[in-house]
C-alpha cells in the first residue's frame, strides 16, 4: 500500500477511539471513511476493513461512503462482518458466474453478486447491524442520464440493497438496470465529477481517509475499452455516461488532487500494483487481502 497525504488523519481516528473508550467528549473529531471502487482491486479495501475491525475502529467513524466495489465493503465493515466480505472476494467474486470477460452480453453479472449479499444465509448483509452503526452510511452512485454523482443514504432494507446493487452495477458490462425512486442509477465510479469530490463537498468531516482501491501508478483507459463502450455496449449507455466511464481515472486523480489542496485533513491510501481489476485467482486475491491487512495494522501501530 502507498500512503499519501496527512498523517494527522490516522492520529485523529486513534484519538477519537481513545476518547470514546474513555467515555469522554469526542464529537469535535468527525472522521470520514471512503472506500473507492476498482473491481477486484477491492481486495486492498477488504484487507483494510479486516484490520480496522480487528483494531476496534468499527464504530469510530462519523460518516462512511462506499463506492462501486467499496459499497459492499463499507457495509460489511459497518456491520462488523469484514471476514464475510473477505470470503466473498476470494470465493464468489473470483467465480466466473460473476466476472467472465468472454461473456460479452454479461461480463459482470452484478445480480449474481447482489443475490449473495442479500440472500445467502451464511454471507448476506445484516441490514439491522449496518443500521446500528453510529456512522452515517452513504452509498455512492451515478445518475444514469447525467453521470452526476449522488450519495444515497439507505432508508430501509430494500432501498439499501438496491443502492448497493446500483453502486456496483457497471452499466457498460452488465445488462441489469437499477431503478430507485424512479431514477436510473449506475456504478458509483462512473461519475463526472468524481464521487470523492461530491463526498467531501456534502459531508461535514474534520478528517478524511480515502481508500482508493486503485493503484498509485496511473494507467489510462485502454483504447479497446473506449471503443467497446461506444460500440458494443452503446445500447446500454448514453453519451454522457460513456464519456464519464472513459475519463474515470482522470476524474479520480483530479478529485484527489483537489482534496489534497483543500483545507481538510486528507489521507489517501493507494494500492501497490499487486493485483489487477479482473483477477480471478483466489490465492492471489487472498494474498493481496492479507498483505493489505498487515500493512494497515502497521500503519495504525505507528506512533506520532
Amino acid at each position: 500500500m502507498i500512503f499519501e497525504g496527512d498523517h494527522s488523519v490516522v492520529e485523529a481516528i486513534k484519538e477519537k477511539k481513545r476518547l470514546m473508550d474513555a467515555g469522554k467528549e469526542h464529537d469535535h473529531i468527525r472522521p470520514l471513511l471512503i472506500q473507492g471502487g476498482g473491481l477486484m482491486r477491492g481486495a486492498y479495501g477488504a484487507g483494510a476493513s479486516l484490520a480496522l475491525e480487528e483494531l476496534g475502529y468499527t464504530n469510530t467513524f462519523t460518516s462512511m461512503v462506499g463506492i462501486s466495489s467499496g459499497a459492499p465493503l463499507i457495509a460489511y465493515f459497518a456491520a462488523g462482518n469484514a471476514k464475510v466480505a473477505k470470503s466473498i472476494f476470494i470465493k464468489d467474486c473470483a467465480d466466473k458466474r460473476f466476472v467472465n470477460v468472454w461473456r460479452f452480453w454479461n461480463q459482470a453479472d452484478t445480480k449474481y453478486l447482489i443475490n449473495i449479499i442479500s440472500s445467502d444465509e451464511k454471507k448476506k448483509l445484516d441490514f439491522d447491524k449496518v443500521s446500528s452503526n453510529p456512522a452515517d452510511l452513504y452509498i455512492g452512485v451515478s445518475e444514469f442520464e447525467t453521470a452526476l454523482p449522488k450519495l444515497l443514504k439507505p432508508k430501509n432494507v430494500y432501498h439499501f440493497f438496491d443502492s448497493v446493487h446500483a453502486s456496483i452495477n457497471m452499466q457498460n458490462v452488465s445488462p441489469h438496470k437499477v431503478i430507485i425512486d424512479g431514477v436510473h442509477y449506475a456504478d458509483g465510479g462512473f461519475t463526472k465529477p468524481h464521487m470523492f469530490t461530491e463526498a467531501l463537498k456534502e459531508i461535514d468531516a474534520t478528517h478524511i481517509l480515502i481508500i482508493t482501491n486503485n493503484d498509485k501508478r496511473f494507467t489510462p483507459i485502454s483504447i479497446i475499452e473506449k471503443i467497446m463502450n461506444r460500440t458494443l455496449f452503446r445500447f446500454r449507455l448514453n453519451g454522457v455516461l460513456a464519456q464519464a466511464i472513459n475519463s474515470r481515472r482522470e476524474e479520480r486523480d483530479k478529485a484527489i488532487a483537489g482534496a489534497m489542496k483543500s483545507d481538510n485533513a486528507v489521507a489517501v491510501v493507494w494500492g501497490d500494483c499487486s493485483i489487477h481489476g479482473m483477477e480471478n485467482n483466489p490465492q492471489k486475491i487472498a494474498a493481496t487481502i492479507e498483505a493489505s491487512r498487515t500493512w494497515w495494522h502497521g500503519l495504525f501501530s505507528l506512533e506520532k
